[in-house]
C-alpha cells in the first residue's frame, strides 16, 4: 500500500461503528509466540484490522437486509489482498428468509411430527387388536415396541431442532452485541443441564429451549403409558380347520345279538358296550368331554379359544305324532264302582324296534311316550290336567350337528386336569314348552337331517336298530302309575320318572292324586328332552362305535376309521391391545407444548448472513484466534465447513504455552506448548471449595429434610 492510505487515520466519529467496536487490536508479536501463526498470516488479519478501521461509516447502526453491505465505502483497499483476491474481502454474508432457511431445524420438526402421528397410528390401530395377531399373524409386534421407536425418532429430531435453534439464536445474540459473560452463559445451555437450573434470574427462551430435551421424557412416557393389555372374550374373530374323528353311515347287521325264540335282542357286542360306557362317564351338562392326547376325536383348535361349525355324523330322523286330551283321576276314581287298586298312569316311556318289510324297506325304532300333567282341582277330591301321547319313528340318519369344540390351554390339557368339551347342539333362545307341537318335526335344537340311512334288517337277525332299541330301553324306559287303596299311592320306575315325579318335601302327609311336572319344571316339553338325549347318544355313537378313541390317531386312517375336516370360526378369551386415549392426549399435547417452546430461538434466522453452528473452533474463528484462520481471506468469514477445508488437517495441542509468559495456557501448534506439571492455585482452588461446599450443603439438607420427612 503507499505510505498515504496507510497514514490516513481512522474515522473520527462520535458515535463510533459496530465494527470499530467491537474488532480486536492484535499485537502480532503476542499472537506468533502464543499461537504459532505465521507472519503471513498475522499481516492478512491485520491488514483486515486496519482496513475496517479506514472505512467510514454512515450509520452506526448494523444492517441486516440483503443491501447492507451497499452502504459501505469500498475506495479503500488492502493492496496486499487485491494482489490476491482482487476486490474481494472474504466476507461471505447473505441474510434473507430464502438464504437462511434453517432446513436442517424443519427437517428435524417434520421427524417430530411425522414420529408423532405414527405413534398416534400405532395406538389407534392397535387398539381392541389381539396380541398375537397385530399387527400380523406372522410378525406379531408390541405397540410399545413401535411406540418407543417413534419416541426415540421424535426425541431425535427434537435434538436436531433445539440444537440449531440454539446455534441461531447464539449467533443473534452476538450480533445484537453482548458480555461474554451471556454468550458463555447462552453457549452453556446447549450442553449442561446443570447450567440450565442454576440460572437463576439469567434463566431464557435459550434456557427454556435446552431444556425442552431434558423433559421429552414426558411424551414418551405417555405414549408409552397410551397402550397396555387386557384379556376379553372375542367371538368370531378368525377361522380355523378342525378335524373330527366321527363316522358319518350307520353300519348295517351290527351290535344287537338275538335270542330266543321271537328272535328279540337279548345283548349287544363290544362296540355297543364302549358306546354305552363313553355315554356314561364322558357327558356332562350336555357336553362332551373328549379324550387327551392322540386319543382325542377333535384336533386343531386354538388353545383357549372356541371353535364352533358344522359338522356331519350319525344321528337320527322323528316323525311324532301326538294327542292330548283332558282328564280327572280324581274324579274318575271317585265315579268308579269299588275300592280297588287300578292304576292310574301318569309315565311312560318304551322302545319298540320296528325291521324292514316289503312294504318298509327300511328298519326303525319307535317310541311310545305319554305323561300327565295335573292340578288340585277346586272340587274336593278332584285332579284335573292333560295327558299327552307321543309316538315317533326314529330312524338312523346322517345328520348336520351345530358344534362348539371349547380347548383349555396347553398347559391345563398337559396335565390332564381339563380336557376339550364339546357341545353339539344350540337351543339357545330356542323354546319348547310344554305339549309343544312336534308334528312334522324332523330334528331339534337346529339339527338337521341330511339323508336317511334305510337299513334294511330284518327280525331275529343281528341288527343295528336290535342294539339301539336295546340301548334305548335300558336307559330311558320308565313308567309312574297312581294306585288307590285307601289312599292315594305312586309308583315310578325309571330314571326319568323318577327325576319327574317326586315330593315336594321329605315329610308330605297327605295323599294327592296330582302332579304338577310343568311348572315344576325348568327344562322343556318332557318329549323333547327324551329327543334330545337320543341326540346325545347318537353323537356319541359316531364318536366310539368304530373304536376311534381307544386307537391313537397316527393309526386310524390305516385302520379306515372315518374322519372330516369342517370350517370353523373361532372365539374365546384373547389378549387385546387397548388405547387409552388420555393418556394419548396428554402426549400430544405435551410435544405441542415442547415445539411451542422450543420454536421462539429461531426467530430472526433470516438476519443472518451465514450458516451456524455452535462449534468451538467456528466461534474462535469469530474472535479471530490465529490458530484458526486460514491460509487465504477468502472464507475467511464464510460457511466455516469452507474454513475448515483449509485449516482442518493443521495439528494442535493444549498445554503450557512454551513461548509466552507464565501461567498462559492454551491450544497451539504441539512443538510450541508442553504437559503443564501438577501444581496448586489457592485462588482457584479455594473458589472451588466454596461451591462444592455450598453444592454439598444444599445436596445434604435436601437428603435429611427428605429422611425426616420419611420417618415422619
Amino acid at each position: 500500500m503507499s505510505n498515504e492510505k496507510q497514514q490516513q487515520p481512522p474515522s473520527q466519529s462520535n458515535e463510533g461503528t459496530a465494527t470499530e467496536q467491537n474488532v480486536p487490536q492484535i499485537n502480532s508479536a503476542a499472537s506468533t509466540n502464543y499461537y504459532g501463526s505465521t507472519t503471513h498470516d498475522l499481516e492478512i488479519q491485520n491488514a483486515g484490522v486496519n482496513m475496517t478501521q479506514r472505512q467510514p461509516q454512515r450509520d452506526s447502526t448494523i444492517r441486516f437486509d440483503d443491501d447492507s453491505s451497499s452502504d459501505l465505502p469500498k475506495k479503500h483497499h488492502n493492496v496486499d489482498i487485491e494482489e490476491q483476491h482482487g476486490t474481494d474481502d472474504g466476507i461471505d454474508w447473505k441474510p434473507g428468509f430464502s438464504y437462511q432457511f434453517p432446513w436442517i431445524g424443519f427437517a428435524g420438526l417434520i421427524t417430530i411430527i411425522v414420529a408423532t402421528c405414527f405413534a398416534i397410528g400405532v395406538l389407534v390401530a392397535s387398539n381392541h387388536e389381539r396380541v398375537k395377531d397385530w399387527p400380523y399373524a406372522s410378525f406379531p409386534i408390541q405397540p410399545n415396541v413401535l411406540l418407543n421407536i417413534c419416541n426415540q425418532l421424535g426425541n431425535l429430531g427434537l435434538l436436531t431442532v433445539v440444537g440449531q435453534g440454539l446455534a441461531i439464536a447464539w449467533w443473534r445474540k452476538a450480533m445484537r452485541g453482548s458480555s461474554l459473560k451471556t454468550l458463555h452463559q447462552n453457549h452453556a445451555y446447549s450442553y449442561s443441564f446443570f447450567a440450565i437450573i442454576t440460572s437463576g434470574k439469567r434463566f431464557n427462551i435459550v434456557a427454556l429451549a435446552a431444556l425442552m430435551t431434558k423433559f421429552a421424557v414426558i411424551d414418551s412416557t405417555l405414549f408409552q403409558k397410551a397402550t397396555k393389555t387386557i384379556v376379553t372374550m372375542e367371538r368370531e374373530y378368525t377361522n380355523a380347520t378342525v378335524t373330527a374323528w366321527m363316522e358319518t353311515k350307520w353300519p348295517v347287521n351290527k351290535g344287537g345279538v338275538p335270542g330266543g325264540e321271537t328272535g328279540t335282542v337279548k345283548t349287544i357286542d363290544t362296540a355297543w358296550a364302549n358306546v354305552i360306557d363313553a355315554y356314561s362317564k364322558k357327558i356332562a351338562n350336555g357336553k362332551l368331554h373328549d379324550s387327551l392326547n392322540n386319543y382325542a376325536s377333535f384336533f386343531d383348535c386354538p388353545y383357549q379359544q372356541e371353535c364352533s361349525g358344522i359338522m356331519q355324523g350319525l344321528g337320527f330322523s322323528f316323525n311324532c305324532s301326538s294327542t292330548i286330551e283332558d282328564i280327572d283321576y280324581g274324579l274318575q276314581h271317585k265315579n268308579s264302582q269299588g275300592n280297588g287298586t287300578t292304576p292310574y298312569p301318569l309315565w311312560k316311556i318304551d322302545f319298540t324296534p320296528s325291521f324292514a318289510t316289503t312294504e318298509k324297506p327300511y328298519a326303525n325304532v319307535n317310541l311310545d311316550m305319554m305323561y300327565v300333567d295335573s292340578h288340585n282341582g277346586t272340587e274336593e277330591g278332584s285332579c284335573p290336567g292333560t295327558l299327552t301321547r307321543r309316538r315317533c319313528e326314529i330312524r338312523p340318519a346322517l345328520v348336520e350337528y351345530p358344534v362348539t369344540v371349547m380347548v383349555p390351554s396347553k398347559k391345563e390339557l398337559e396335565g390332564g386336569n381339563i380336557v376339550v368339551h364339546v357341545k353339539f347342539f344350540e337351543n339357545k333362545d330356542l323354546k319348547y314348552p310344554y305339549a309343544t307341537g312336534l308334528d312334522g318335526v324332523e330334528q331339534i335344537d337346529r339339527l338337521k337331517v341330511l339323508k336317511h340311512d334305510d337299513l334294511n334288517e330284518k327280525a331275529g337277525s343281528i341288527s343295528t336298530v336290535g342294539a339301539l332299541t336295546y340301548v334305548l330301553n335300558n336307559l330311558y324306559r320308565s313308567s309312574a302309575n297312581l294306585t288307590y287303596d285307601n289312599d292315594w299311592d305312586i309308583q315310578v320306575q325309571g330314571g326319568p320318572a323318577q327325576t319327574t315325579f317326586y315330593a315336594d318335601k321329605d315329610n308330605e302327609d297327605f295323599s294327592r292324586c296330582w302332579y304338577d311336572i310343568d311348572n315344576k319344571r325348568s327344562s322343556d316339553d318332557p318329549a323333547v328332552e327324551i329327543l334330545r338325549k337320543l341326540n346325545t347318544l347318537s353323537f356319541v355313537t359316531g364318536l366310539y362305535l368304530s373304536g376311534a378313541p381307544a386307537t391313537n390317531a397316527n393309526l386310524r386312517a390305516k385302520a379306515g376309521m372315518a374322519y372330516q375336516k369342517f370350517e370353523t370360526s373361532v372365539g374365546g378369551i384373547v389378549e387385546q391391545y387397548e388405547t387409552n386415549y388420555n393418556y394419548m392426549g396428554g402426549a400430544i399435547v405435551a410435544t405441542f407444548v415442547t415445539l411451542l417452546l422450543v420454536l421462539p430461538v429461531y426467530w430472526g434466522f433470516w438476519q443472518l448472513g451465514r450458516r451456524v453452528t455452535l462449534g468451538p473452533l467456528e466461534i474462535a474463528n469469530a474472535f479471530n484466534a490465529p490458530i484458526v484462520m486460514p491460509s487465504k481471506t477468502k472464507s475467511h468469514h464464510g460457511d466455516f465447513d469452507e474454513v475448515l477445508q483449509d485449516v482442518g488437517e493443521r495439528r494442535v495441542q493444549y498445554g503450557q504455552l512454551l513461548h509466552a509468559p507464565p501461567g498462559q495456557l492454551g491450544i497451539a501448534e504441539p512443538h510450541q506448548v508442553r504437559r503443564p506439571d501438577f501444581r496448586h492455585s489457592m485462588n482457584l482452588s479455594a473458589n472451588k471449595k466454596k461451591v462444592g461446599f455450598g453444592i454439598g450443603a444444599a445436596l445434604g439438607g435436601i437428603t435429611a429434610a427428605a429422611v425426616g420427612a420419611a420417618r415422619t
